[in-house]
C-alpha cells in the first residue's frame, strides 16, 4: 500500500508538473506573438480612452520608476497628453498646495513634502519615488504649452485630525467613493486621466472584510469607473510577485514567491525578460483571481469563506479585474521605493505624538517601517 500511495504521489506531481509547463508555453505564445513596448502600449491606451488606470504593487521602487518614464517619453506628444494625473498617495485637503506646486516657476520639493506628510499614513509617506512623480510632472510641463500642461489631482478624501494634534487621522468616507467620484468628474469634462493607485483600488474589483461572520464588501474605484464607463476606462496591471501586508514575501531561500509558482514568470524568461505589455487574452484569460492573489504556501485558504458572503471567489477570473498587463521587467531585479526625510521638525512633533512617544526622530520611523515593510530599502 506504501508502494502505491508513493507511485499516485509521483503521478500527481508529474501531471502538475506537465500542467505547469503547458501552461508556461501557452502564456509564453501569446505574450510573443500579442507583446509590444510598455511605453508606446501604454500611450496607445492614453490615445483611445478616457481613463487609462495603472496599478502598482506599494512599497517597489520599479513601478513609480516606470510612471516616470512613461511621463517623461510622452512629455511632447499632445496626441498622448495626460490632462489629469490622478494620484492615490495626497489627501484633497493639499489640493492647493499641488496647485502652488505646478505653478511654481522653480521646483519646490518643500510643497512635495507637504503633501507626502499627509498621505494616508499615520507617518506620511516617505518615499523618494513619489517624490519624483511630483518632480517629473512638474519637470515636463516646463516643455509644454498652458493648454497641455498636466495637473495632478489628490485622490484621499479629507479626514478629521483636530488641528494636526497628533491624533490618528479618521477618513469621513469610503476612499475608493472618493477616487470614484473626482475621477467621474473629469470624464465629463472630457479630460485624459492616468490614474495611479495600489492595484486594489485601480482593478475593477469587489474587496470585503469579514465582520461578525458576514462579509462587509465595497467596490474599488476601479470597479465603479468600469461599470459607469466600460468603453472608456482600461486598467493594466503592473507585473510583481505575491503581495502581502507588508510587502513581497520571501520563500525559505529568501526569493520574493513568484504569482501562480512561477507559469508566468517563466513565460516573460522565455521572451528574454524584455520589457512587454499586451491586452488580457489567450491563456491569460483563464487566470483565476485565485492564482493570481492566494499565497502560493497556502493556496487552500483562499476562496474558503464563500458561504459567509466573501468576494474572494477561487473561480474569479483576472480578465475581469483588468484589461491588461505590463512586465517592466523581472521580479528578481526589483528592489524596495528609497526611504526619504520628509520630516521637518513640525511634523516630527506629530509624528511623536502619534507614536505615543516612541518615533523622536526620521531614523525612528524609517527603523520602523523597514521592520513592517522589510523591502524597503
Amino acid at each position: 500500500m506504501k508502494r502505491v500511495a508513493f507511485l499516485l504521489f509521483l503521478c500527481h506531481m508529474l501531471v502538475g508538473s506537465l500542467s505547469a509547463q503547458d501552461r508556461t508555453a501557452d502564456y509564453y505564445a501569446y505574450v510573443k506573438s500579442h507583446g509590444i513596448a510598455p511605453l508606446t502600449y501604454l500611450a496607445d491606451k492614453l490615445r483611445t480612452h478616457a481613463v487609462v488606470a495603472v496599478g502598482e504593487d506599494h512599497w517597489i521602487k520599479e513601478h513609480p520608476d516606470f510612471l516616470c518614464s512613461f511621463l517623461r517619453k510622452i512629455a511632447n506628444d499632445t496626441l498622448t497628453n495626460v490632462d489629469i494625473l490622478a494620484l492615490e498617495f495626497g489627501n484633497e485637503s493639499d489640493q492647493k498646495i499641488v496647485n502652488d506646486f505646478l505653478k511654481a516657476d522653480t521646483y519646490r520639493e518643500d510643497l512635495v513634502l507637504k503633501i507626502l506628510q499627509h498621505a494616508p499614513d499615520n507617518y506620511g509617506n516617505p518615499y523618494l519615488e513619489y517624490v519624483r512623480i511630483f518632480q517629473t510632472v512638474w519637470e515636463t510641463n516646463q516643455q509644454k504649452s498652458p493648454k497641455h500642461k498636466t495637473q495632478i489631482i489628490l485622490l484621499d478624501p479629507k479626514y478629521v485630525q483636530a488641528s494636526m494634534d497628533g491624533e490618528d487621522f479618521v477618513y469621513t468616507g469610503s476612499r475608493d467613493d472618493h477616487m470614484f467620484s473626482a475621477i467621474r468628474g473629469c470624464i465629463v469634462k472630457k479630460q485624459h486621466v492616468l490614474f495611479y493607485a495600489g492595484a486594489a483600488h485601480t482593478q475593477a474589483q469587489i474587496r470585503g472584510v469579514k465582520y461578525k461572520e458576514r462579509y462587509y464588501n465595497f467596490p474599488s474605484a476601479g470597479f465603479l469607473l468600469k461599470k459607469c464607463y466600460p468603453d472608456d476606462v482600461f486598467i493594466v496591471n503592473l507585473w510583481g510577485a505575491y503581495m502581502g501586508s507588508g510587502g513581497y514575501e520571501k520563500d525559505e531561500h529568501g526569493h520574493w514567491l513568484q504569482i501562480d509558482g512561477g507559469t508566468i514568470d517563466r513565460a516573460f524568461a522565455m521572451n528574454g525578460n524584455r520589457p512587454v505589455a499586451f491586452d488580457m487574452g489567450g491563456a491569460f484569460n483563464s487566470i483565476t483571481i485565485k492564482q493570481y492573489y492566494a499565497n502560493p504556501k497556502r493556496p487552500g485558504d483562499w476562496g474558503g469563506d464563500v458561504q459567509a458572503g466573501s468576494p474572494y471567489r477561487p473561480d474569479n477570473l483576472m480578465k475581469d479585474w483588468i484589461d491588461g498587463i505590463v512586465f517592466v521587467g523581472p521580479v528578481s531585479n526589483f528592489s524596495g521605493q528609497t526611504l526619504h526625510n520628509i520630516y521637518d521638525d513640525a511634523f516630527l512633533k506629530i509624528v511623536e505624538k502619534r507614536s505615543k512617544g516612541k518615533f523622536k526622530r526620521a531614523d525612528d520611523v524609517f527603523e520602523y517601517l523597514r521592520k513592517i515593510h522589510p523591502i524597503l530599502q
